[in-house]
């Protein structure tokens, strides 16, 4: 039987919601080769009072159960005051929430993001955080809003490991570096080679956040970034009456081609198999396990069982270790519940689905990629399988299973 729960009533937040006086702010984000702007990231404030900052606001909304709505009304009136502005040939940055922007609609995104997609150069931000926790939806959004021609922002790299990992399943046109990177001397390199790694093999963009002072520019670029974002530049505020846009443009990577099958299907159309005994099959998948625990940075491992029973007794164990090396880890299998111990992900498979008859370990990394997969032989308890190191391929045979993942 379901329950409703009473939310506590702030009549001060009904009211900026009723009326709606969100006042939309604009920081630039500008070109570090000719100091002018690409775009500009939008902002919410409220009205002056308790609720006038962004984390009020949204602490408010939040409490209130309205931060969808509340979110969804930030970007269409940010999307208003630029198109008013006469922005069109600049970018606009909106930060997007990953439960709005991913609700299941007809036409894929909410009607309040499609009106922002369709009338302005939009570039959606998301964080790292929404393609691990709820990557269902989410990824069947990001591929929406890049149909109508919105790009694809990965924001706060650098703060949680598993935004490395992320990188290749958003596929993102830009990569915004965390202020922490920019202002701390002692930026982590592995972080940094990994985003400079990706960029380059995909033609992404990186942006800088945090350029609050000129050496801070110095830092952006020696880090491989193009664009700059910051106090330096501008803080929050109107849109400028006139302005003279960058000749730099921004980078638009192709989309990740969906797919809506199976990883064996995936992969073994360009990789050899070979029938292949369970228990050898085993000691493949331990391999990539065990490729895994050396992983030097963020990784995502998804290994797909069949049924629960085939689970081997200290897989948790593994799992667990590896969580706390910053990998992320998908279990995918018959039986398998949501969450099958700590940080794993449970991805249950139905009594008839066809990935029951395969076993898969797939491991993802920002610029590597290595996996296992197989397919069970009728009436057998033997299997044909195969290899794979070739990153592209492996995301796009990972692909498939995690975007299968519910929230949590």
């Amino acid at each position: 039987m379901g329950f409703e729960v009473d939310l506590p009533v702030d009549e001060e937040f009904d009211d900026i919601m009723r009326e709606r006086l969100i006042e939309p702010v604009f920081q630039p984000v500008v070109s570090l080769v000719d100091q002018r702007p690409v775009g500009y990231e939008a902002f919410a404030r409220g009205p002056e009072g308790r609720l006038r900052s962004p984390a009020a606001l949204f602490a408010a909304a939040t409490e209130a159960g309205r931060a969808a709505e509340l979110d969804e009304l930030c970007a269409v009136l940010a999307s208003r005051a630029f198109h008013d502005a006469g922005m069109r040939e600049l970018a606009l940055f909106i930060n997007f929430n990953p439960d709005t922007l991913s609700n299941e609609t007809e036409d894929g995104v909410t009607p309040a993001y499609a009106e922002v997609m369709g009338d302005s150069n939009v570039v959606v931000e998301i964080t790292e955080k929404a393609v691990t926790r709820r990557p269902a939806g989410l990824l069947d959004a990001v591929g929406d809003a890049r149909k109508r021609t919105a790009r694809i922002a990965l924001d706060d790299i650098g703060v949680d490991p598993a935004s490395l990992a992320a990188m290749p399943l958003i596929n993102p046109d830009v990569i915004k570096l965390d202020r922490t990177i920019i202002q701390n001397d002692a930026a982590d390199s592995h972080v940094i080679n990994a985003v400079l790694e990706d960029a380059l093999l995909r033609g992404a963009q990186i942006v800088a956040e945090g350029v609050e002072r000129h050496e801070h520019v110095d830092v952006a670029r020696s880090l491989g970034a193009t664009l700059g974002q910051g106090w330096l530049f501008g803080r929050p505020g109107p849109l400028p009456t006139a302005i003279r846009p960058s000749d730099q443009l921004l980078a638009r990577v192709g989309p990740r081609p969906a797919q809506r099958t199976t990883p064996y299907d995936v992969l073994a159309r360009t990789e050899p198999v070979s029938p292949t005994a369970a228990a050898e099959l085993d000691a493949m998948s331990a391999q990539i396990e065990n490729q895994a625990t050396q992983a030097k940075d963020a990784a995502i491992l998804v290994v797909n069982i069949g049924d629960l029973r085939y689970m081997a007794v200290d897989s948790l164990i593994t799992y667990a270790y590896l969580n706390s090396r910053g990998v992320e880890v998908f279990l995918v299998g018959h039986g398998v519940p949501f969450t099958p111990g700590g940080r794993v992900r449970g991805i249950p498979l139905a009594e008839d689905d066809p990935l029951r008859q395969e076993r898969t370990t797939l491991l993802v990394g920002s610029s590597y990629g290595s996996g296992v997969f197989a397919r069970r032989q009728p009436g057998s308890d033997a299997f044909v399988a195969g290899t794979c190191y070739e990153w592209d391929r492996v995301v796009e045979a990972t692909l498939p299973l995690v975007s299968r993942v519910e929230q949590i």
